[in-house]
């Protein structure tokens, strides 16, 4: 009897141990994908981080550069010029405009002018009209609530002229500096400039590119008359300069 009893504790001991190994868990079944966080940038520190809603339109990543390249240009609707009185160079100045409209964006003003035709038109001719994409993502941020937002989508790790440094100028600066419109003697649609107009190396290499986007003394503080860029952009911009502005 005695070692019957002894026989199912132990019966019992092993089943309990296997029961308790089953309930374990792999290191993969437990492990929480952490949210992404910004690393500190010193130097030339890597940042890789992002908080965007891919659901979300953000004035400042999507709608600022759309404004400051086609609206907020020299003899049209920047700080300085504000043709007609409306000045698009700054969130506030977008607001105060009333160009815009949430509560019914197709029946706003930007609309109207955005889908005119003829001399009505915005941009005139002979600039581009905004694209069909644009004007949409403008209408969606309107029913979004014309929100002053913005959000952090950042890499610094593989910086490069033609997927990061190209981009930039084609969104914040090329309603100035483009090859039919060279403010200031700048193309900046190109790694080299057109004709007796310098182009981006031009201006990176001689430091005028960063010194007017961080509105250094001597420089004329650009874009002009709105908000600097994201900080993103300009260390982006400060990389690829470091690096020796290759055309890569």
């Amino acid at each position: 009897m005695q070692r019957r009893f002894l026989f199912f504790l132990f019966v019992l001991a092993i089943a309990g141990a296997a029961s308790i190994q089953s309930c374990k868990h792999s290191p993969l079944d437990i492990l929480v994908e952490d949210p992404i966080e910004p690393i500190d940038t010193t130097g030339d520190t890597i940042i890789i981080t992002s908080n965007c809603d891919p659901d979300t339109v953000y004035f400042e990543n999507d709608i600022y550069p759309i404004l400051i390249s086609n609206c907020a240009i020299s003899g049209c609707h920047d700080a300085e010029t504000h043709e007609e009185g409306i000045n698009l160079s700054t969130y506030a100045k977008v607001i105060s405009s009333h160009i815009m409209k949430p509560s019914d964006p197709y029946d706003s003003e930007f609309y109207d002018v955005v889908t005119e035709t003829g001399y009505d038109l915005m941009p005139p001719p002979p600039m581009a009209s905004l694209t069909d994409e644009e004007i949409a993502m403008i209408i969606l941020w309107q029913e979004q609530g014309a929100l002053d937002n913005s959000c952090t989508d950042c890499d610094t790790s593989a910086v490069t002229f033609s997927g990061t440094i190209l981009p930039i100028m084609d969104a914040y600066c090329t309603g100035c500096h483009d090859a039919s419109s060279p403010s200031g003697g700048l193309s900046l649609t190109a790694y080299l400039g057109t004709g007796s107009n310098d182009g981006i190396v031009d201006v990176a290499g001689d430091g005028r590119l960063l010194g007017s986007l961080n509105g250094e003394v001597g420089f004329v503080s650009m874009p002009p008359g709105g908000s600097m860029l994201p900080q993103c952009l300009i260390d982006q911009i400060r990389i690829w300069v470091d690096a020796g502005y290759p055309e890569d």
